[in-house]
């Protein structure tokens, strides 16, 4: 098990599109995962319409690895095909994150993710909420592989970088996200709608509540 995810949502401009999912695995997740501690990388397209169509995300050992000058020296010394990427990302959400909670090992490739800020909710009474009562037991259903709770590392997910320099606009924040994992589609949307995780969180004060369901396109381990 690790103690740290990055997790990317964002979509790539209509014209740049089929490029952008080429690079992603011949590129950029290889590149990563030669990074230390970065354990797997996978990415993922949204079932349905909206913004935020890709998900990529990756486990790493600790938040410390995000630090590795390593890993620093990438971000602000891209290769030349990231660097033209870098400009056809759009509504861009990058979340360094430390895992506050987690059940099960398993990947799976339907997985629901609930960004949140705390709002005008208590953020460690929300935390407690969602580890015990929304997600606790959903392990155990049917076709559900993994649960997790993780909380962006702020300083470290909107850091100023040579890769941030060059994307469109302003990056945006994702300060909690609740993640359901498993088999099928069925199941996590079941599940997600049993834990009534987003309608706990609007009642515990949470604010910008997006949540999105997305199959995995490819995974790479180490």
């Amino acid at each position: 098990m690790t103690d740290a995810v990055m997790a990317v949502w964002g979509d790539a401009t209509p014209e740049c599109d089929a490029e952008f999912s080429e690079w992603y695995h011949r590129e950029h997740i290889p590149e990563r995962l030669a990074m230390p501690g970065w354990r797997n990388g996978r990415r993922y397209r949204k079932l349905g319409r909206g913004k935020h169509r890709y998900l990529a995300a990756y486990d790493v050992e600790r938040l410390a690895c995000f630090d590795d000058p390593v890993y620093r020296r990438a971000l602000d010394h891209p290769s030349d095909w990231t660097s033209r990427m870098m400009k056809e990302f759009r509504n861009f959400v990058r979340a360094t994150s430390r895992v506050r909670f987690s059940s099960g090992e398993v990947l799976g490739s339907v997985v629901a993710t609930v960004r949140y800020a705390p709002g005008t909710g208590d953020p460690e009474e929300i935390a407690r909420w969602l580890a015990g009562a929304a997600l606790h037991d959903l392990r155990n259903r049917e076709g559900i592989t993994k649960v997790q709770h993780w909380e962006a590392d702020r300083s470290r997910s909107l850091a100023q970088t040579g890769e941030q320099s060059i994307r469109a606009g302003k990056d945006g924040e994702a300060p909690f996200t609740a993640v359901i994992e498993g088999t099928e589609r069925s199941f996590v949307e079941a599940a997600l709608k049993e834990a009534g995780i987003v309608e706990g969180l609007a009642g515990h004060g949470a604010t910008d509540v997006e949540a999105g369901l997305y199959r995995m396109m490819f995974a790479l381990h180490l």
